[in-house]
């Protein structure tokens, strides 16, 4: 064609387009104008040769739920078209990741022991789905979207075999958890502040409270793997925050778990420090607060602090027969007696009726529940999770779905003990980061919906690339391909001989 006549029709096709778009912004229909502008960042990030177009999708979502959270999450993408953040998401990568791999650019699927029974574990939920999308409709592929968040964990560790993309994702979660401390000091001091901050009338940052304390204790880990790997001290002020923060909570008790779950993972490998920093934090923090309060002549039993040691006992309080005077504090016991009640009654009915395949996607598992627990007239009662990811498992795909997720988890167990063996700092705060929000999900919703899914299978499908990446070095002829560059195998020389 002739290059003068391709102009001229580029030129064309352009007015045409800007015209088509003025008329539907004036309309406030925004689809057009944002489809066209996504296309051409598109292709002005694939010229670049940095980072690619869909790692800045995946970025985008993990800095908005993290930081976001629940009000990020219920943000679409277009009035006319109700698309969630983590759909839009795997919209836009899924179809692009599947070219890459037709062209041989990445590798999505790797051999290893969590891979295959991740993927044997999505398609048990996949060849149900059908059946209950007949019986419960849309109820059906919401509940299904515990299983298809797992797609991020292949669309993690597809893209991990990209450096810079890597470094992006990276980063991202290193801006997000610096972020994370100060958004929840602000929510904390001032509740409403946050809901004037909208997006067709929906809150981008509001907080789910066990969620945020979840959050905040993986936030933690990664940035002490910050400071463990470039001992710059700046890094301990917001890993201090984000370790004491969650004692602000209303349900910080999972993530109290986890916390010290996790750090027993790390004394178990003979990494000692940093039970020693969280001790000095808490101890200083602790007798800090005492002092003021002791100075204001104000009541120790009525404090943040306190309620978090009613919290922290009545992790035992399993039949819930404490007493707790901290107002902050509410009901735990009767918070512990809800979960087991509903557990019990989520385990009866699937080795009642079903006992191998479950109840499946779109069941309501609150059904029983609620009759034994005597609230069958709340018409306020919503929820649709037992509020444990172990539960769910069992209750939507039975004792063979139970059996894979159990197997899932020995995957990732395996998967720590290698990256705890090489001592790659960017891998231990990411196994970190995806053990947190693991442990948290067992007594809570945190890995059925995306605000804590979409970055526990992102972190845990860049963990497990980046531990194949260290055993197994691969040189490509585009360093931009090649493993990434910036992972430090070497220890600091007081940890050496104390390695695993």
């Amino acid at each position: 064609m002739h290059p003068r006549l391709r102009l001229w029709l580029i030129g064309t096709l352009g007015a045409i387009l800007a015209v088509m778009i003025a008329f539907g912004i004036t309309g406030e229909s925004y689809l057009l104008a944002s489809l066209t502008t996504v296309v051409i960042l598109w292709l002005i990030l694939e010229w670049a040769h940095g980072p690619l177009p869909e790692a800045y999708i995946l970025a985008g979502v993990l800095f908005g739920y993290i930081v976001g959270n629940r009000g990020f999450a219920q943000v679409s993408v277009t009035a006319s078209l109700p698309l969630l953040p983590a759909e839009a998401a795997l919209l836009m990568i899924v179809p692009a990741l599947v070219l890459r791999l037709g062209r041989k650019q990445l590798v999505a699927v790797r051999r290893d022991w969590l891979n295959l029974s991740l993927l044997a574990w999505v398609l048990v939920g996949a060849i149900r789905l059908p059946v209950d999308l007949r019986a419960h409709g849309f109820l059906a592929m919401r509940d299904f979207a515990m299983v298809y968040y797992a797609v991020f964990f292949f669309i993690a560790q597809a893209y991990a075999g990209h450096a810079a993309s890597t470094r992006l994702l990276r980063r991202t979660l290193t801006a997000a958890f610096l972020v994370l401390p100060v958004v929840a000091i602000v929510d904390y001091a001032a509740p409403d502040f946050f809901l004037h901050l909208t997006f067709r009338g929906i809150p981008l940052i509001y907080y789910k409270s066990d969620l945020l304390a979840a959050l905040l204790m993986a936030g933690f880990f990664w940035l002490w793997t910050r400071w463990e790997k470039s001992r710059h001290a700046w890094w301990l002020i917001p890993a201090a925050a984000c370790l004491l923060l969650p004692s602000t909570a209303a349900s910080p008790r999972a993530a109290i778990v986890a916390l010290v779950v996790v750090t027993l993972m790390w004394l178990a490998a003979r990494r000692w420090r940093i039970a020693a920093a969280q001790a000095a934090i808490v101890s200083v923090a602790v007798t800090v607060a005492v002092f003021i309060f002791v100075l204001g002549n104000k009541n120790l039993r009525e404090t943040a602090a306190y309620s978090t040691y009613e919290h922290v006992i009545s992790i035992a309080d399993i039949q819930g027969t404490g007493t707790y005077t901290n107002h902050e504090s509410g009901d735990p016991g009767d918070n512990n007696r809800f979960r087991v009640v509903w557990w019990t009654a989520v385990i009866d009915e699937t080795l009642a009726d079903n006992p191998l395949f479950g109840l499946g996607f779109g069941h309501d598992l609150a059904a029983r529940f609620l009759a034994d627990y005597g609230l069958v007239a709340d018409d306020d009662f919503s929820a649709r999770s037992p509020h444990s990811m172990i539960v769910s498992v069992l209750g939507r795909m039975g004792l063979l779905g139970l059996l894979l997720w159990l197997a899932v988890t020995a995957g990732m167990v395996a998967l720590t003990r290698r990256i705890f063996r090489q001592g790659a700092w960017n891998n231990l705060g990411l196994v970190s980061v995806a053990w947190v929000l693991w442990i948290s999900g067992c007594f809570g919703i945190v890995l059925e919906g995306p605000m804590g899914a979409v970055v526990f299978w992102t972190v845990l499908g860049l963990a497990n690339a980046g531990s194949v990446a260290e055993e197994v070095p691969e040189i490509a002829a585009d360093p931009a391909l090649a493993a990434p560059a910036d992972l430090h195998l070497a220890e600091p020389a007081d940890e050496v001989a104390a390695s695993p």
